[in-house]
């Protein structure tokens, strides 16, 4: 049985201690969000990182191919364009204007022009129509004129190194790229046009040579857009991948190298496989330990519970009257104590309680009915002090006590009440001279008495009691309402 509100209070307190969030779980939990979230953050980064090297690694590629490529195609173009000049400069020289046919034909072309990959050089008249041919001492038969690669130089003063778009030859039939020549009469008149040719399959192998296993896309074109020729399928503006490009030295081309997203992507994705699944080990391990760590803490926790409730109630059982279920002398010598000083103790009320002739009680109706009539009389006043927010205390065998905070007029109610409340019970006592059990109450309040020491109180309160059973019992009696000075009953210290 609870006695009142405040140990209500009390077990509610205790209840809650052994209820409370558990602070190295949380932690726990905190630290394990913290490290997993961090790693995955690193891996996050790690991943982007790769990515990124690879990225860098490819466009360091592609420049490096690009480099090399321009390099190349730049040298030979220079090379064959050398011949050209070569041949431009030596037409008018007048030791070749009377050399038999080998000769002139040694004299104005050199072996360059013989390489793997380089066409024959023609020398075209005003009219365009070949003369000169270093592939033969005789001149094929060409007519020029309506190439552009001739038109050009016929319209134009200065025109220098031309190169004009791929076409089939009509000599050998291979797909080549033009490169042309003015040359001049010596009063600068138009005099023909000194031609050659490249083959795009040189070119071709070349870039192919140079680029060797990797998937790049080598393209070679004018810088006006018109595709010369590539090295892999064409590839459309908006494909996602790397795109490099650079102008071939002055001349109006430019090499541009294409690799696609999903080359770049196969350097780096299968190292995500390997580091997401070491993430997901960790983390899985980092949970695991953490489930293992918070269920030893929730066993931990049980038994820290179970143990603080075994000492709730033994604490309880030690403060609590056995028979009647009411605090004991002990824990009201302890509650006391919150009224030691003055400015509390204005707030509280004392009320001292003895059962009228209960030893007489005994001694007719038996040890038996006198526990019974003091549980009957405990449950009366643990319900009014319950209702008034005290506490009800059984500090001797027939004596109580209640404790309440309350102003002097409802402490003075309460008394009343709880006289009246026993009385109602309707005890039978045949040596009582109403024939039922009564009360005796002798009440104190602190705010009646505000010098009073505390001791002084708890003796005004038990005056109070002797001074009611002086007057007849069965009342209720006020502290100073008339002198009394009995031996004190209850006290501070016990």
């Amino acid at each position: 049985m609870r006695a009142n509100r405040a140990a209500e209070t009390g077990a509610s307190d205790e209840a809650a201690g052994a209820t409370a969030p558990a602070t190295p779980r949380r932690l726990l939990a905190a630290l394990a969000l913290v490290v997993v979230g961090g790693m995955w953050i690193y891996t996050a980064w790690t991943i982007h990182d790769l990515r990124r090297q690879a990225w860098d690694s490819a466009r360091h590629d592609a420049l490096g191919l690009l480099g090399t490529s321009e390099r190349a195609i730049a040298r030979d173009i220079e090379l064959y364009d050398l011949s050209l000049m070569t041949v431009s400069s030596r037409l008018n020289l007048p030791t070749l204007d009377g050399a038999s046919p080998e000769l002139r034909h040694l004299g104005l072309f050199d072996r360059v022009s013989q390489a793997r990959g380089y066409g024959s050089i023609l020398v075209l008249d005003e009219k365009g129509h070949a003369f000169l041919d270093s592939g033969s001492l005789v001149p094929r038969r060409l007519d020029g004129s309506d190439r552009l690669y001739f038109t050009i130089h016929r319209d134009a003063l200065e025109t220098g190194l031309f190169i004009g778009r791929p076409w089939r030859t009509r000599l050998s039939g291979r797909d080549m790229i033009p490169l042309s020549r003015r040359f001049a009469y010596a009063d600068g008149s138009f005099a023909g046009v000194i031609v050659g040719a490249i083959e795009l399959a040189y070119f071709r192998e070349v870039l192919d040579r140079l680029k060797g296993s990797r998937d790049f896309t080598v393209t070679l074109d004018f810088t006006d857009g018109s595709e010369v020729m590539n090295t892999g399928q064409p590839t459309a503006a908006d494909a996602p991948g790397l795109r490099e490009a650079r102008q071939v030295g002055p001349w109006p081309l430019r090499l541009s190298v294409f690799l696609p997203a999903t080359a770049i992507d196969r350097a780096w994705k299968p190292q995500t496989h390997i580091v997401l699944a070491l993430a997901l080990l960790l983390s899985l391990g980092i949970l695991g330990v953490v489930g293992l760590l918070h269920r030893e803490f929730s066993r931990r926790e049980r038994a820290e519970r179970q143990a603080l409730a075994a000492r709730a109630e033994l604490e309880r059982l030690a403060a609590t009257d056995a028979l009647t279920g009411l605090w004991n002398r002990r824990h009201f010598e302890v509650s006391v104590t919150r009224c030691a000083e003055p400015a509390e103790r204005a707030r509280w009320a004392l009320l001292s309680i003895d059962a009228d002739h209960f030893k007489g009680f005994n001694d007719r109706y038996g040890h038996p009915a006198g526990d019974r009539a003091l549980k009957q009389v405990a449950a009366v006043l643990c319900g009014r002090a319950a209702q008034a927010g005290g506490s009800a205390f059984r500090v001797g065998g027939e004596e109580f006590a209640l404790l309440v905070r309350c102003e002097p007029g409802e402490a003075a109610m309460l008394a009343e009440s709880v006289r009246a409340g026993v009385a109602a019970l309707g005890l039978p006592h045949a040596d009582h001279p109403r024939g039922i059990l009564t009360l005796s109450v002798g009440m104190a309040h602190g705010a009646l008495a505000p010098a009073a020491s505390l001791q002084g109180w708890i003796d005004a309160a038990d005056a109070a009691l002797y001074a009611a059973k002086r007057q007849g019992r069965d009342r209720v009696c006020h502290a100073g309402a008339q002198e009394s000075h009995p031996p004190p009953r209850l006290s501070a210290a016990g």
